[in-house]
């Protein structure tokens, strides 16, 4: 097999593993959601939204990318065509997850549909993001502003600080399952994504500007 025909199968495995991680991602979200017990920061925004303007959660979640997108182009960090796929994507399987999923009423079961949806997101995410297809708006953001001078930590926190407020602001899911995302994402994503990007045969572009 020629060199072309091994890159073009990577890339052919990278956008399939890219379109099973917005399904998952999707899946997720909308877990957490039923689960009513909180959700991540930019979906506490979308929940809200969705109640206070009576539009699916995906739909207000369209808004929250669409705005983070143009700050993104803002702070010189345009999106490649995996993120703007990505974030349509996600908010399309929210909406359609969200239409066929159950809303569980007893507390250890919604406890546990909470702990299940945070370790799909945290799969989802590893695969997508070392797809090197395409970095998420609000991660866009975050590398902008880092950019700037921020350190990336105080950017990250920055954002999901603006987010929670603007979500909590307009009603949306605030709990338990919003401070263990917050809490989680760093570390655990910190110990997945090296082995993702082995499993995807990429070493992780370097997001980082020197």
């Amino acid at each position: 097999m020629s060199h072309l025909d091994e890159q073009q199968r990577g890339l052919l495995f990278r956008w399939t593993a890219l379109v099973a991680s917005v399904v998952g991602i999707g899946f997720g979200i909308a877990l957490l959601v039923t689960a009513k017990l909180g959700t991540a920061p930019a979906d506490v925004v979308a929940t809200g939204g969705a109640s206070k303007f009576d539009i699916g959660v995906g739909t207000m979640g369209w808004t929250t990318a669409a705005v983070m997108t143009v700050l993104a182009v803002v702070l010189r960090r345009p999106p490649q065509w995996g993120s703007i796929i990505g974030a349509v994507g996600v908010g399309q399987m929210v909406n359609w997850f969200l239409e066929v999923l159950p809303e569980p009423d007893r507390l250890p079961v919604r406890v546990g549909v909470m702990v299940g949806a945070l370790v799909i997101l945290y799969t989802a995410i590893s695969v997508g993001v070392t797809t090197n297809l395409g970095t998420g708006p609000i991660e866009l953001v975050m590398l902008g502003l880092h950019d700037r001078g921020l350190p990336m930590q105080v950017s990250r926190w920055s954002l999901e600080a603006a987010l929670l407020a603007v979500g909590i602001a307009l009603g949306g899911q605030f709990g338990i399952g919003t401070v263990l995302f917050v809490l989680l994402t760093g570390p655990v994503l910190a110990r997945t994504i090296p082995p993702a990007a082995r499993f995807m045969g990429t070493t992780g572009a370097t997001l980082v500007r020197e």
